[in-house]
This record gives C-alpha cells, structure tokens and sequence, in this order.
C-alpha cells in the first residue's frame, strides 16, 4: 500500500480567500496551476482538482511535500497529462503544455509578459494570478462578472465575455479601474475583484457586501 507523506503547508485554493501576498515559492506553483485550471471552469470545480491533484502519490511521494513544480518536472510530459486525466481537470493538451512551460518560471519575480508567454494563458489568467500575489498590484480581471458589473455601472458596450485583443483588453481594464475606485474607494483592486465576484456569484449576503464597500461604517450608517 502507497504511504502518503504529511502536506506540511496549505497548498489547497479556496475560492472565496484567494489574496495572499505572502505565498511561498510552493503555495505560489499550486495558485498558479489554479489560475490556468479555473479558465473556462467553475472555480469549486477547479479547486477540487487541484486539491485531488494535491495529494495524489507517485511512487509514495505526496506533491505536496515534494514540490509541485519539481514533481511535475521528475513525470515529464506524458505523466504530467495522464495526472491531468486522473484527476478529470479537462483541456489536457492545453494545460499540459502550459505546465510545462511554466516549470522553469519564477513566480515570485515574473512579470505579465512572462506570464503571457506560456501557452494558453491570456491577459485574464495572467493578471488573476499577479492581482491575487503581488500587493499594489494595478491590473484588473476582466471576467464575466466584472464585465456586468460595467455594464451596469456606466460602460453599456461592455462585452459578455473577455477580449482576447490585448489593446481592447487594456482599454476596458483602464475604464474598470477608475470607475471601480470611485465607487470603492477604501479598497484595493484585489479587494475590488473578490467583492465583484463573491456579490455577483451570490456568494456573499446583502450586509457582507455592506461591511466590504464601507469598513468604517455600520450597517446602519452610524460610525462605530
């Protein structure tokens, strides 16, 4: 029987606490994989392939004790794509060149442009990933709830998904940015993006969105 060794470090992604500018090189090669899992996917679905992922054994030796990308690089590229399989991540050709490409990257020091080198990453996927890692970081995830979110804030021709020109892309990434910082001003573009995001998914209630739009306020307009 496979001995599975101990995870000494949170490797697991929970979608609705994704920020953590803290991230060791480990827990930023597991956010990564993430990033380019959940294109396309449902991010609980994506989670759980990643957490499965996580903890699948190859030759007794857990991923996540191991190092990700060093196991990824130790299986090669067939073992990276039946791990895929095994795991029912889906879009295996595209991930499994993506990891691959991706096995050589510095995550901690990486710019875009390093980003949007790898196969099958795009302007969303890349600044999800430095948004959620790097703090100050200015660039905006243009998903689909961001994009109803400007179409119902002032930007009607908004589109329903997201460009794939990059020139289009950073013309609607500079309109979301000032219009979201004049109706939040208190919080930071991550902030933005994870309130965004939990308030359109229905993951968050009326008030939370309350206490995240004004933290110096009460809920019923009286400071604290």
């Amino acid at each position: 029987m496979k001995k599975f060794m101990k995870v000494k470090k949170q490797l697991a992604v929970n979608p609705t606490d994704i920020t953590d500018f803290n991230r060791d090189t480990d827990q930023l090669e597991a956010f990564w994989l993430f990033c380019m899992f959940v294109a396309g996917k449902n991010s609980d679905y994506a989670s759980r392939c990643l957490t499965k992922l996580i903890h699948a054994a190859k030759l007794g030796q857990d991923i996540g004790e191991y190092g990700v990308f060093n196991y990824f690089k130790s299986i090669g590229e067939v073992g990276v794509h039946n791990t895929l399989v095994a795991n029912k991540v889906g879009q295996y050709g595209r991930l499994t060149k993506g990891i691959m490409q991706s096995l050589d990257l510095d995550l901690l020091n990486c710019t875009l442009d390093d980003l949007l080198n790898i196969h099958g990453v795009g302007n969303k996927t890349a600044r999800f990933f430095l948004l959620h890692t790097r703090e100050g970081c200015d660039h905006a995830v243009l998903d689909t709830h961001i994009l109803a979110w400007m179409r119902s804030h002032g930007v009607p021709d908004a589109p329903k998904n997201t460009p794939t020109c990059s020139k289009k892309y950073r013309e609607l990434e500079k309109q979301f940015r000032y219009l979201s910082r004049l109706k939040f001003p208190y919080l930071s573009d991550a902030q933005i993006d994870l309130l965004i995001w939990s308030d359109q998914s229905g993951r968050i209630s009326g008030e939370e969105v309350f206490d995240m739009k004004f933290p110096f306020e009460s809920r019923d307009g009286v400071d604290d």
